[in-house]
Order: C-alpha cells, then structure tokens, then sequence
C-alpha cells in the first residue's frame, strides 16, 4: 500500500504566512513563464520599461522556480540557508556558463543569463525570513524514527 506524506518525520513545519508567500512567488514565476506565449498575460508596465521582457523570462521563471522549490524544502528540512546557497551559486554558474558558452540547443545570449542571475537571487529575501521567522517546531515529531 502507498505511504501517504506525513509532517510526522519532520522536525519543523511551516508557518501559514511562510506558505502563502511561497506559493504566492511561484505563481508569480508561472504567470511571468506563461505570458511569454499567452498575450492577456502580459504586463504592458513591463513591456514599456523592459522592450525584450517576454523573450527572456524563462531563464528567469525557470531559476526562481527550481531556487524556490529546492530552497523551501532545503529550509524545511535542515533550517539551514547553506543548501540554497549552493544551490543558487549552482544555477547563476549554470545560467552564465549554458548562456556564454554552449550553444547546443540554445542560441547564446547573455541577457538570459543576466534574467536567470535575477530569478535565482529574488527567492533568498524569503529564504531569509522563512528560515528565521517561517518554520515552528512540529508538534507531532517523533525523534525516535
């Protein structure tokens, strides 16, 4: 039979706000991903300041989401920042490397890389608050496992 997820084997649990948040920049990434294809999508604001927007936000969608993701359960899990530090040196070298160097499926350009280098950073002011004030101790922990 499938084992069900359980917060029993965590030692701490997010709070409300910390969740809400997170959910709120993930859907942020994925609205800014999709207007890339689905014009009523857009934000024109964007559009007038930044004319290339939309033809490099997926280096920036795609790096706050996987910095999001991995960061928020690293969090969870260790209540440790130095997993998302890794993590986010990892995906700025990978974005800058892939972007200037390889271009094996990929038209090199270096403002992709400079979107991804954003998208990777915008996730540690939450990461910080999330590691100081987001995490409780979860009452139903049981050490001995």
């Amino acid at each position: 039979m499938k084992k069900q997820f359980s917060f029993d084997k965590t030692q701490y649990m997010p709070k409300l706000w910390a969740s809400l948040v997170y959910f709120l920049l993930l859907v942020i990434a994925l609205i800014l991903f999709l207007g890339r294809k689905f014009e009523p999508l857009q934000i024109s604001i964007l559009m007038e300041k930044f004319p290339g927007f939309y033809s490099h936000i997926s280096n920036f969608s795609i790096s706050c989401i996987i910095c999001l993701v991995a960061g928020y359960t690293g969090i969870l899990v260790s209540k440790k920042l130095t997993s998302v530090f890794l993590l986010g040196a990892l995906l700025i070298l990978s974005n800058f490397v892939y972007e200037w160097f390889i271009p094996i499926l990929n038209t090199p350009d270096k403002i992709d890389a400079y979107y991804g280098f954003a998208g990777t950073l915008l996730p540690f002011p939450y990461f910080y608050f999330y590691q100081k004030f987001g995490l409780q101790p979860n009452p139903k922990f049981d050490s001995g496992n």
